[in-house]
């Protein structure tokens, strides 16, 4: 190869970041075709394609940003995009067309992430404002995120706007030892890799859990040689340790659902529309005209709606409103479309019949809305309505979503409106309701939260709840365990023995990592113009 398009140290630097992500490093060559394009190109030696990207993502972490994170770098070295931000723009409404291209939240971002699995509400339109602000914001990079089960499907629809594919693959065993020899490796301790196997062979969760726990222990016994003895004692205590959460959080569970309710943190109207509820659907079966008991639950993400759904499960099956076993079903809209023709009608009938005596509850129904390529999605909605009607005495179905998707399937059949009997909204949380969960998972794991930290974590939670991807229970989730990493790469470092202990630089750290914004945004976004 010529000597001007050879990758330099700098360039093979940033490539060797992808050997510490999981699930990545089978991505480098095509970086590497990215950076001799990128010279070729600047020497008017093609003329053809763009930046933008096809990300097959078979992953079922959040490893998406990491990656985009190392793509960046080579992006802003070749001068292509000006910094590493990025927007997720994975809400695409059809409802803002006076809103200018410019205006729209996060399009001021260098990188733009399109999950393409949303793309499909409302489709024709969307798609058609996506391929206007790619022609006219050229000088970003735009990912669209491949989420579906249908490997191919988003580079049929998407092929034209983006010249490279690339992959997130599920995580392996090996990608589990390496993210053990990196973290052993970053704190001078000695292994060998073959006692790693045993160790490494959990959920990624898990690991991570059990690897920050060894480090501590090491680091604050002096210890330097991670043996086979060490590696087997640390992954027994972590196991017999989640063992008694486990039985503990069995005993609370064995509460009367009602008492379940009651300690739901917020939700106080959610709370007393579902009482109004039970009170109505008791009375109705008394006087023996048993109402139809489908529900809709409209709301933001980490809102509550499954674990209200959950409870439902348990009221109806402790007050005798359904007859069977109160089997509670939770599954995504997807689950119920099958791959065959033919097949999805027998998969929906089979989920229904699971849950037959219970509540089926069917997260993010929106996605059975269907697109211009097929009618397995009209399939799912037509048996999914029969089914609701033939067995609606028997079952308790629960579609949830967001809240205009979710108006967008109801309208699509007007089946869904005549026989989903309650629709509930749920809010978003507010600051103190956010600390009040913040709080309960510290409690749960035996940590104590110094009383400088609540401020700075209300302030937070003001500021976040206008950001366009604010999770509420789940951004509380997601901070809390960014918060605990912080918190133990803390104590390693100043051989602390206070493990329990969370402290405000803690917080202020974790805060950094996930970069807030400076500004507030509005909470809907979208492509329409």
């Amino acid at each position: 190869m010529i000597e001007e398009y050879k990758l330099d140290e700098e360039d093979e630097k940033i490539l060797n970041e992808l050997d510490n992500l999981c699930g990545v490093i089978q991505n480098k060559e095509v970086l590497k075709n990215i950076i001799i394009y990128t010279k070729l190109r600047k020497n008017n030696e093609v003329n053809f394609g763009n930046y933008n990207i096809i990300i097959r993502n078979d992953s079922s972490y959040n490893l998406l940003n990491d990656f985009l994170k190392v793509c960046a770098k080579i992006f802003i070295k070749y001068n292509i995009i000006p910094n590493d931000k990025i927007c997720h723009l994975d809400k695409m409404m059809n409802n803002r067309r006076e809103c200018p291209f410019d205006k729209i939240s996060g399009i001021e971002e260098s990188i733009i992430v399109v999950n393409e699995g949303k793309l499909k509400i409302n489709y024709a339109d969307e798609l058609d404002n996506l391929s206007k602000i790619i022609e006219r914001f050229k000088d970003k990079v735009f990912i669209f995120e491949d989420t579906n089960f249908c490997e191919g499907e988003a580079d049929a629809e998407l092929g034209e706007y983006a010249t490279w594919r690339m992959s997130i693959e599920k995580i392996s065993l090996e990608d589990k030892i390496m993210y053990c020899q990196r973290k052993f490796d970053e704190n001078n301790l000695r292994y060998k890799k073959q006692d790693l196997k045993d160790f490494a062979n959990v959920p990624l969760w898990k690991l991570k859990n059990m690897t920050i726990k060894l480090i501590i222990d090491c680091k604050s016994n002096h210890i330097e040689l991670i043996d086979k003895q060490i590696l087997k004692r640390n992954k027994d205590n972590f196991d017999k340790t989640n063992k008694k959460r486990t039985e503990n959080k069995t005993k609370k569970i064995e509460k009367s659902a009602r008492e379940e309710l009651n300690d739901l943190i917020g939700l106080e109207d959610v709370k007393s529309q579902m009482q109004k509820i039970l009170n109505y659907v008791k009375l109705n079966k008394e006087r023996g005209k048993m109402p139809t008991l489908h529900m809709c639950f409209t709301g933001n993400p980490g809102t509550g709606k499954t674990s209200i759904a959950r409870v439902i499960g348990k009221l109806f099956k402790e007050e005798n409103i359904l007859n069977g076993d109160g089997e509670f079903v939770e599954i995504h809209g997807r689950d119920l479309v099958a791959k065959y023709v033919g097949w999805t009608a027998q998969k929906v009938h089979e989920t229904v019949e699971k849950a037959i005596g219970g509540v089926l509850f069917i997260d993010e129904a929106y996605s059975l809305v269907p697109d211009r390529r097929g009618s397995f999605e009209d399939e799912a909605i037509a048996t999914l309505i029969k089914e609701m009607e033939d067995h609606r005495n028997e079952i308790c179905i629960i579609l949830a979503g967001y809240t205009n998707e979710m108006k967008n399937l109801i309208k699509l059949n007007p089946g869904f409106e005549s026989r989903i009997q309650f629709t509930i909204n749920f809010p978003d949380y507010n600051e103190d309701e956010l600390l009040a969960i913040f709080n309960r998972l510290c409690d749960q794991e035996n940590y104590m939260l110094s009383n400088a930290c609540k401020e700075i974590l209300i302030e937070n939670f003001s500021f976040a709840k206008n950001r366009i991807d604010f999770g509420n229970g789940r951004y509380v989730r997601n901070l809390f365990e960014k918060i605990k990493f912080e918190q133990a790469d803390r104590i390693i470092k100043n051989n602390s023995k206070t493990i329990n202990n969370i402290i405000r630089d803690d917080v202020e750290n974790a805060l950094k990592i996930i970069n807030m914004q400076t500004k507030e945004v509005q909470r809907k976004i979208g492509f329409s113009y």
